[in-house]
């Protein structure tokens, strides 16, 4: 892709406060955090081209990765189906990332990798549309 469009509205797409370890059985295996759309309008979740989320620059597998919005979590590759689920501008997401162990101690670099397709803004032939680049890097501090 060699273009998209960038138009991000809010301080923080990553809501770097809600940047928290996961506790599945007592034991720390992931990390959540709260993420906002970098656009004016809200969404549809199938309008979701690409969301991938990177650790000090490895990329964490699709199928550690959950998308929570309005109470119901699903794995990336369902956000494709998701065609009745709106995400508003101003509502946040949560994203959550299983990992065993969690992550150690010290600073840590996170990035999400969050395209959307404009579907009111075609740009060409064969249904291609305009590009939204909604991704963010922040770096977090682990106790």
């Amino acid at each position: 892709m060699g273009f998209a469009m960038r138009m991000q509205l809010n301080e923080e797409i990553i809501k770097k406060a809600s940047f928290q370890d996961m506790y599945i059985n007592g034991q720390k295996n992931g990390f959540e955090f709260d993420v906002q759309l970098a656009y004016y309008r809200g969404h549809y979740l199938s309008d979701i081209d690409l969301l991938e989320v990177y650790v000090d620059g490895e990329k964490m597998p699709q199928e550690a990765v959950t998308f929570e919005l309005n109470g119901k979590e699903m794995p990336v590759y369902k956000l494709t189906y998701a065609v009745t689920e709106f995400w508003s501008q101003v509502q946040p997401a949560k994203i959550r990332v299983i990992k065993k162990g969690g992550l150690t101690v010290g600073e840590h670099e996170i990035e999400l990798k969050l395209m959307l397709r404009v579907p009111y803004m075609q740009i060409g032939p064969d249904h291609t549309f305009m590009p939204l680049d909604s991704g963010d890097k922040i770096t977090v501090t682990v106790a």
